[in-house]
């Protein structure tokens, strides 16, 4: 009993050493999805979150006020106000965290470091058999539909070009209204790809859960390996950790996705008609 209770007290020093924005961060990957959402908001805005009640923190986040209040004591905290006063503490601290790749000579080692991670994390839920099969139906496909919000909607621009010059028809949207109202096209035969650093967006999953609801088959680019967009998608493409999430606005959250990109090119290559695009992207693979 009394070696139980000395491991439960170290483990909560071990946590009230670390920030609470690492905290959250690791623990989004184990969350339930309200709570995930409420987390994944508060590390991608602490600045915002110090100036918001717990109604509007519970509108931006997508999520209710008695999951926030139940997310604040999970992680060790009273309330709300107990949590957002440790924040502004830390945050007040260590300054705006955002800048952290934007200080001296260091801060390009740290760069590089992480798109290097970033990179192997990415290679390391590479699949090639779900490459395969995702390759295969858009190969076939008559139309397929891209989303995705934020720094996610630059990715599926990416993923839009690349299917355009594949001789593919591609359509990327990145306003909801738009990509509802173009949504009557789809059905059995389209593919439809949401695009989510965190599984999350809202948005880009109601978006493939219209596509899934219309007969398209669905794909989810996301980090996370479970997750409301991944769990309604019929293929889920793993681009890296939840490590990789954009710091002020840094591409680095890119890199993962885009190796994803051309390895779903590389086995597209296998089943498209032979262009000389095509037979280029098959040259690469092989050599």
């Amino acid at each position: 009993m009394s070696s139980n209770r000395s491991s439960d007290a170290t483990a909560a020093e071990r946590d009230a050493d670390r920030s609470i924005l690492n905290r959250l961060q690791d623990e989004i990957e184990h969350l339930p999805s309200a709570l995930a959402r409420i987390a994944k908001y508060i590390v991608e805005n602490p600045e915002k979150v110090l100036r918001q009640s717990v109604s509007q923190l519970g509108e931006y986040s997508g999520s209710g006020e008695a999951s926030i209040l139940r997310l604040c004591r999970q992680i060790g905290f009273t309330g709300f106000r107990d949590f957002k006063l440790a924040l502004a503490a830390e945050v007040g601290r260590t300054g705006v965290r955002h800048n952290m790749f934007v200080r001296s000579e260091a801060s390009i080692e740290t760069l590089e470091q992480a798109l290097v991670q970033n990179l192997a994390m990415a290679r390391s839920h590479c699949d090639p058999e779900t490459l395969d099969a995702v390759a295969s139906v858009l190969a076939t496909s008559r139309r397929i539909d891209l989303f995705g919000a934020g720094m996610s909607g630059i990715v599926a621009e990416m993923f839009g070009f690349r299917f355009l010059r594949a001789g593919l028809t591609a359509l990327v949207f990145r306003n909801t209204n738009m990509a509802h109202e173009v949504a009557n096209g789809l059905g059995p035969g389209c593919v439809a790809i949401g695009i989510s650093i965190s599984g999350l967006t809202m948005d880009t999953v109601k978006f493939l859960k219209g596509a899934h609801d219309a007969g398209a088959t669905t794909v989810a680019v996301t980090n996370r390996s479970r997750s409301p967009l991944g769990d309604i998608a019929d293929f889920r493409l793993q681009a890296a950790g939840l490590d990789d999430y954009p710091i002020g606005d840094t591409l680095t959250a890119t890199v993962g996705k885009i190796f994803v990109l051309e390895c779903l090119m590389l086995s597209l290559a296998r089943h498209m008609p032979a262009t000389p695009f095509m037979e280029q992207n098959s040259i690469t693979s092989s050599s």
